[in-house]
């Protein structure tokens, strides 16, 4: 039973993070808005968007404002794709000079749809939905388009009173923290860890990981049993740590799903190799 329990975990955490998030926004810049961005990331490197569209909703009307059509475009090496104004630096897709992403209460959403079911003034839904973000700048929220996109939270870029020189980024909690911009890099607010399974307080860190390790700590000292899946389920690694680094250098790019036991305390948590 545990057995099938874990796979079931296992099976969950592999489609909810097989695609493509909205991984950072930035809306507002000093001035006339030149630098807006939103930036998608896949853990997978080189991932196909064909299939896929981002949609700008207003949160004036919420209906949306303009449609991107992803087809025929990849994420980058690192699992970047980056839609912008024409001075943002790297950018995949050009949106224009400046002030084409709106300040808010408005939303950015991914669908896996074709791009002329969404002509401009479609109301907001949450059909083929693969991940949205509802956003502001210091305003009220918009309740219409949170329960459309089956949100519960609008995340405020002024949320510490730096709107023009801070952006809105994503952490492994699926939660946005607002920090200076960290364009085509990972992001400065990643927890320390996800889907733990008990409350141990297990910690993983850095992850995102390019670095060919992970520290891994908690709050006893204990030696901790680690065993490491890939997304198929397999078992790719099994060791004992009596230290906080694991040596994961051995491990391809990819999704892992990696479990720790340490005494009767054990979690499962998402682990990205870059």
């Amino acid at each position: 039973m545990k057995k099938i329990t874990f796979l079931t975990i296992l099976f969950i955490n592999v489609i909810c993070f097989s695609q493509i998030s909205i991984n950072e926004i930035d809306s507002d810049q000093t001035g006339t808005d030149t630098q807006e961005f939103i930036e998608l990331f896949s853990a997978t490197p080189g991932f196909s968007l064909d299939g896929y569209i981002v949609v700008l909703y207003n949160g004036s009307d919420d209906l949306s404002y303009k449609t991107i059509d992803l087809n025929g475009f990849t994420t980058d090496g690192e699992g970047y794709f980056i839609i912008g104004d024409d001075a943002v630096t790297g950018i995949d897709i050009s949106l224009g000079a400046s002030n084409k992403i709106q300040n808010g209460p408005d939303a950015v959403a991914i669908y896996q749809d074709l791009a002329s079911n969404f002509p401009n003034d479609t109301p907001v839904t949450s059909v083929n939905l693969i991940d949205a973000i509802v956003y502001g700048t210091d305003d009220d929220d918009d309740p219409e388009l949170l329960a459309g996109l089956g949100e519960t939270t609008q995340y405020d870029e002024d949320l510490n009173g730096n709107k023009e020189t801070e952006s809105l980024q994503l952490n492994n909690s699926g939660e946005y923290c607002t920090t200076e911009p960290t364009l085509r890099a990972l992001n400065s607010c990643q927890p320390l860890g996800v889907f733990n399974t008990s409350s141990s307080s297990f910690q993983l860190h850095p992850n995102p990981t390019d670095t060919g390790y992970v520290n891994i700590s908690s709050n006893t000292t204990g030696p901790k049993n680690i065993t490491i899946f890939d997304v198929l389920g397999k078992q790719v690694m099994k060791t004992t740590l009596t230290s906080q680094r694991l040596d994961v250098s051995s491990l391809r790019s990819g999704i892992y799903i990696l479990k720790i036991e340490e005494g009767r305390k054990s979690a499962t948590l998402k682990l990205i190799i870059k």
